[in-house]
């Protein structure tokens, strides 16, 4: 029974853990591109890989669960600090529950944004230090993004 249960939770956190990567924030920019998030939300993505992308290329810090790297783009790609994931789930998070202003899909932005960004870590890719700073490259993202626009 232990077996089947600890299955389904690591089944369950990598479709989560999805939710986080670049096929869902690409999806949900084609959902919104007739819409006036269209923007901000492209920006806003930008924003978060750059900065991410611009830490990773001077501070490498190995993933939990080591990955192996032969070129300069796969490093990148297995560095761990900060959490793309994270980063790009809180300046969802933030940038849906300022929009629609309800308490009850600001829980769920957050709630998806918290289950993300935990994922990353029960599967391995990430610790607690890289999806803080994965959460706080979020925020700065959005901050800059909503000055924008």
């Amino acid at each position: 029974m232990n077996k089947i249960v600890q299955k389904q939770l690591h089944e369950f956190f990598r479709d989560v853990t999805a939710l986080g990567g670049f096929a869902a924030s690409l999806l949900i920019i084609l959902l919104f591109i007739s819409s006036s998030l269209l923007f901000p939300l492209v920006a806003g993505s930008v924003i978060t890989a750059v900065l991410v992308i611009i830490i990773r290329i001077f501070y490498f810090k190995p993933r939990p669960k080591k990955e192996e790297y032969t070129s300069f783009l796969e490093k990148i790609d297995a560095s761990a600090f900060p959490s793309l994931h994270a980063a790009r789930m809180v300046f969802l998070a933030l940038l849906f529950g300022v929009h629609y202003a309800n308490a009850y899909l600001t829980v769920l932005f957050t709630t998806v944004a918290a289950l993300v960004s935990y994922s990353r870590i029960y599967l391995k890719k990430h610790d607690w230090w890289d999806v803080g700073g994965g959460i706080i490259v979020g925020i700065i993202a959005y901050l800059l993004t909503s000055s924008v626009f």
